[in-house]
């Protein structure tokens, strides 16, 4: 991936299968366990339950990418990443916005995902889009055996 020289000019597309080989990159780069192509391309699969995104820049090197199942009304959040060149330059933020925006297009009410409580930055950008702590789930990360709080945003 190139250098981020700015997140100006970011363009948010449906992520695609050629996407994936740097979806996969930015996964292994910011996920104790990343998702596996097979995962991704499972999900594209399946575009009437599983909603992603991306942001790329003008070479169409994916900055960041995040996803959605949709349940009835709700929207899991499933992954959110920011590759690590384009990081702390505001496309987290732009992106879960960008993914509430599409949840509530396709009739979701309300937004749910996980988190680990040691994931600072992530916790406080979810948070500052208006998702509220609610429970834990002991254990839940396999690598380390993490708990993992749970979020959630009423009212999208």
């Amino acid at each position: 991936m190139g250098q981020a020289a700015s997140a100006e000019g970011l363009t948010l597309v449906p992520l695609s299968p050629g996407d994936l080989p740097q979806v996969c990159a930015i996964e292994a780069a910011c996920f104790a366990t990343p998702w596996s192509l097979a995962l991704f391309e499972e999900e594209l699969k399946r575009p009437e339950v599983c909603h992603w995104l991306c942001l790329k820049n003008a070479a169409g090197e994916v900055a960041a990418y995040g996803g959605f199942w949709r349940a009835v009304d709700e929207a899991h959040f499933t992954n959110v990443a920011v590759a690590p060149p384009w990081q702390r330059q505001g496309l987290g933020r732009r992106l879960v916005q960008e993914l509430l925006d599409l949840a509530k297009r396709q009739g979701c009410l309300r937004a749910t995902l996980e988190v680990r409580p040691s994931n600072e930055a992530a916790l406080a950008l979810y948070q500052a889009q208006g998702f509220k702590a609610v429970a834990m789930r002991p254990g839940y990360y396999s690598d380390n055996g993490e708990d993992a709080m749970i979020l959630w945003k009423d009212a999208l």
